[in-house]
């Protein structure tokens, strides 16, 4: 392992223990999935972990980097597919149930696709299992957290400052590569049909949040209205998303209860039935996928017409609250002369 600045390495330490200390507290509600939201902290926890490993590789031995991140990469593929299938349970049973009663025609379709889901679902938990139990064979969290804490007492003996040089060198470096990536897939949001350019801003907007958190410390919390900016356009984008796999799904489920309608009954006749609240589902999905395209374009013309961007990159510049202020000052100013 290179030589680390101790600073940096304090850093890591303590931003990775409070992710283990988070996703523990979850683990167990996960393996019995009686409350969704066991999962989706368990995957959140997993992938602030990730990012994490990914940033401060460097600060511990890499055989044992490499076998935490693929681990934990296991796991927040596996929580990832139940969590996305749980948010889907969810909506459609609210869907449902917010269906006006004169539509009974509705139903039938609709209760088809929740069956299908939670079938779904049910088939997913076992693979969710195995993980954990992989998880907890090779005492992943017991090692991350042992090698961490070894390292944080005594980093904290020696009196070891977060504000370092490196530390701000780091994270500038880090915050304005994941900054580079978004602003790379702002012009998705010019095309309501770029749905692959959509799901990477997504990727990029989470990426650049998470970096956000894990540098947020050393920086004395300057970076909050930035991450919740994130959070807010991850969320947006998050939703649309979410309406792509809904008509991916849809598209491919009907598909597929076509066939089985064919197999028992030996033409697709009765999936008449089903029809009429599979389409109105689709067509609600679709208009749904519209107006959050449109909500998430707005969002982001705000961001720049606040100048999210300049601002993250004037906080950057300015280790502390002080040099902030002159810095912002120093802006102003020269907005104002220039005017």
């Amino acid at each position: 392992m290179t030589t680390i600045d101790a600073s940096f390495q304090l850093v890591a330490c303590q931003y990775i223990r409070g992710q283990i200390k988070a996703l523990g507290r979850r683990l167990r509600g996960a393996r019995f999935a009686r409350d969704i939201e066991h999962v989706h902290q368990a995957r959140v926890a997993s992938r602030r972990l990730r990012a994490a490993l990914r940033i401060f590789a460097d600060c511990f031995p890499p055989a044992k980097v490499g076998k935490w991140r693929k681990l934990i990469r296991q796991l927040t593929r596996r929580l990832g597919a139940a969590r996305d299938t749980d948010v889907q349970i969810v909506f459609l049973k609210k869907f449902i149930s917010e269906t006006p009663a004169t539509l009974k025609k509705l139903r039938p379709g609709l209760r088809r696709a929740l069956l299908r889901l939670k079938q779904r679902r049910q088939s997913i938990q076992p693979k969710v299992v195995k993980v954990l139990d992989r998880i907890r064979e090779f005492e992943v969290l017991a090692d991350i957290r042992a090698e961490t804490g070894r390292i944080e007492r005594r980093l904290v003996r020696l009196n070891t400052d977060i504000h370092s040089t490196y530390v701000f060198e780091q994270a500038k470096q880090h915050i304005e590569s994941r900054l580079e990536g978004l602003l790379s897939c702002q012009r998705c949001l010019d095309d309501p049909d770029a749905k692959k350019g959509h799901h990477q801003m997504r990727i990029a907007a989470k990426r650049l949040r998470y970096t956000l958190e894990i540098c947020n410390l050393p920086f004395d919390k300057r970076l909050d209205g930035h991450i919740n900016a994130m959070k807010n356009l991850q969320s947006l984008l998050g939703k649309l998303q979410d309406c792509y796999v809904w008509l991916d799904d849809l598209e491919t489920f009907i598909q597929k209860e076509k066939r089985r309608t064919i197999k028992y009954f030996g033409s697709q006749r009765s999936f008449a039935r089903l029809k009429p609240g599979l389409d109105y589902l689709v067509e609600h999905r679709r208009k749904d996928r519209e107006s959050l395209f449109e909500q998430s374009r707005a969002f982001w013309k705000e961001l720049g017409n606040n100048g999210f961007s300049d601002k993250l990159r004037l906080i950057l510049q300015a280790p502390d609250k002080r040099q902030q202020k002159e810095s912002l000052e120093q802006v102003q100013t020269t907005a104002q002369n220039g005017d």
